[in-house]
Formats: structure tokens, C-alpha cells, sequence
């Protein structure tokens, strides 16, 4: 499932994942277990939609869809995009302008099949004496990695609330709750973290938001990454794609629905973030998980023309939506399933 889940052993978490997979009431496909490789850019399970990447294999959707998914945990959307680009996965879990990139510059052609988060549930946390933006310039700010999605992102809400993208002095730690620990003990001025990894430092003296989720996510797209693939493994592998689509959504489905079992999961697989921050995460995921798969076509092509607008796209060849997204995987899962019936952000 995964070389890394979290901060308890993976034999405890296996462990719970047979337990949860009984409970969920679906069998796994009679035929036998098909096989995909999937790179995520972080070694952690973060507090976000996208932790359902890999709670659906602990908690047993993959298997209860008859696919077996190797989570293959690197650090930094740079990583998991060189892991996609050199054939060592089937999936890569990464950011639109970095397919877009591959597509326009190295003519990749590979697609986007399916997504588990929704927009960008980030915040800009900081050390007290920095009171505004302007106040970044010359700082130390941490992020993942040079071109990861939170440093991408980072530099364009600075740009559009006019800060020099490069003002802060960039220094790559690698996970959220590195940074924000590196934070809290005053090891650096800054970080782009989402709500839920922020809320264990979020009462330590000294530390405040600087930017908050709803003005980070106002100046960034409303999609920011999908699962991509290359069109040759779409072909040669799509019904393994399919079953992991399927099961995708219906762990996101699910937790929706339940936010408790997303809780008692995260419980679980991380150890140090506290029930209570937990739950108060869960109340802000609340409509944003991808219960149709997060592919809506205009959703994705504004993200793909929003992306275009910022400089470092100035001199890149431009790239339709439509060439670097399949939208059949999760079409073929909601005929299946039907539509979701309820509140959400990622309308069908």
C-alpha cells in the first residue's frame, strides 16, 4: 500500500484497514487483484482531501473494488512528476501547471483521470511580528521543494496581493508538519500549510495566520492537481484505472457522508494531530471532497487559462484542457454510482 503512511507503524494501520474493509460491505472483484503504482508528493497522510489517495487503501476501498494500488510517497511535486515521466509509476498525483508543462515543453502525453482534493485549502502561517504580506520580503519561508505545489502556489497569492513572488528567501524543508514545526520553534519566519496541519502550532505564542484559507484559495485556481497518467498506460492498463477511479469516489463519497470515519482514520495514521483539531479539520472539508472526481470541465479549464495568466507561463506553448484531461474514468464511475446527492463543491 504504502512505504510511508503516517506516524504509526503500517502493520497497526493494515491492521485497522482489514478491520474497516469488512465493515464498508462490499467484496472485492471475483477476478484477480489488478495493479497500479501511484506517486504521491508527500511521504505523510495530510490533513486534506487528498489523504484519501491513501486512506483508501488502508481503510480497503481499493480492494473492495478489485485493484491493488502500491502508494509509491515522495516528497515535492518535482518528484512525483520525474517518478511519472520515467515510466517508474502508472499514476502520479500532481499539479495542473506541471502537466501542463510536460505537455507544452517535453510533449508528454499524458492525462489527468481523476482528483482528490478541491481547490487550494492552504494558509500562509507566520511568526507574530509579521504583520503583512509586505513584511515576507527578505524572510525565510518554507517549503516543500523548489516548484512544489505550495511554493508554486505561494508566489502567486504574493503576486496578486503585489509581493514580489521571489521576496521571501525559499528554503525547501519537505512535509507540512516539518514546516510548520520548523515554525513553531522559530527555525523560520513562514509556511504555506493546509488548515488542518496549521491547527497543532495553532495556539503556540508567537505564531499567527497571515493569510487565510478563504483569501489563499480566492487567488488561486479552483482545481490545483489531478491523478495523471500517460495515454499509453490509460490504454494498455484501463480497467485497473477504472476500478481505482471507482474507488476513489467512493471513499470520497463516503467520507462526506461520514466525516467520522475520516476522523477516527486520521486518528489512526497520525498519532500527533489531536482528535478535537481533527474534527474541527473535518468541519472545514465539509463539501469539498471530490464525490464526482473533481474534473469538472470548467473548473479545469479556468484552472488551465488562470495558469496561463501568470508569468512564469509567459513563453510556454499554450495547452488546451481538453488535451491533458480524460474525463471518461470518472463519467464511466458516476454512471455507475449515480450523481452525489447532497451538498458539494464539485457539481455534475
Amino acid at each position: 500500500m504504502s512505504n510511508k503512511i503516517g506516524r504509526r507503524p503500517v502493520i497497526a494501520a493494515m491492521g485497522m484497514g482489514l478491520a474497516l474493509s469488512a465493515l464498508l460491505g462490499g467484496t472485492a472483484f471475483a477476478q484477480d487483484m489488478l495493479e497500479l503504482k501511484l506517486a504521491t508528493a508527500d511521504t505523510d497522510i495530510n490533513p486534506t482531501t487528498d489523504s484519501v489517495l491513501k486512506l483508501a487503501g488502508i481503510l480497503g476501498f481499493y480492494e473492495k473494488h478489485g485493484v491493488k494500488v502500491e502508494i509509491v510517497a515522495l516528497e515535492g511535486t518535482p518528484q512525483a512528476v520525474a517518478a511519472l515521466n520515467s515510466g517508474a509509476v502508472d499514476l502520479a498525483d500532481i499539479s495542473i501547471d506541471a502537466a501542463l508543462r510536460l505537455r507544452a515543453d517535453n510533449n508528454l502525453p499524458l492525462r489527468g483521470v481523476v482528483a482528490g482534493t478541491l481547490g487550494a485549502p492552504y494558509l500562509i502561517a507566520s511568526k507574530a511580528d509579521i504583520t503583512k504580506v509586505e513584511d515576507l520580503v527578505g524572510k525565510s519561508f518554507a517549503i516543500a521543494d523548489n516548484g512544489s505545489l505550495d511554493h508554486t502556489y505561494t508566489q502567486l497569492v504574493l503576486s496578486s496581493m503585489g509581493v514580489a513572488a521571489d521576496g521571501p528567501k525559499y528554503v525547501a524543508i519537505g512535509a507540512p508538519a516539518a514546516r510548520v514545526q520548523a515554525l513553531a520553534a522559530g527555525k523560520v519566519d513562514a509556511t504555506t500549510v493546509s488548515y488542518g496541519t496549521f491547527l497543532p502550532i495553532a495556539n503556540t505564542p508567537g505564531i499567527n495566520i497571515l493569510v487565510a484559507p478563504e483569501d489563499f484559495s480566492a487567488a488561486t485556481p479552483g482545481v490545483s492537481k489531478f491523478v495523471a497518467t500517460l495515454e499509453t498506460t490509460a490504454t494498455e492498463k484501463r480497467e485497473a484505472i477504472q476500478r481505482f477511479v471507482d474507488a476513489l469516489i467512493d471513499a470520497s463519497r463516503s467520507f462526506e457522508k461520514d466525516p467520522k470515519q475520516w476522523v477516527t482514520a486520521m486518528e489512526t495514521a497520525r498519532d500527533d494531530l489531536s482528535p478535537e483539531n481533527l474534527q474541527k479539520t473535518a468541519d472545514f472539508l465539509a463539501g469539498r471532497w471530490c464525490v464526482n472526481g473533481c474534473l469538472n470541465p470548467s473548473a479545469i479549464a479556468k484552472t488551465v487559462e488562470f495558469t496561463y495568466t501568470t508569468p512564469d507561463f509567459k513563453d510556454v506553448k499554450v495547452v488546451a484542457a481538453d488535451d491533458i484531461v480524460d474525463e471518461s474514468f470518472t463519467a464511466e464511475s458516476i454512471k455507475r454510482e449515480g450523481t452525489f446527492d447532497g451538498h458539494t463543491l464539485d457539481p455534475r
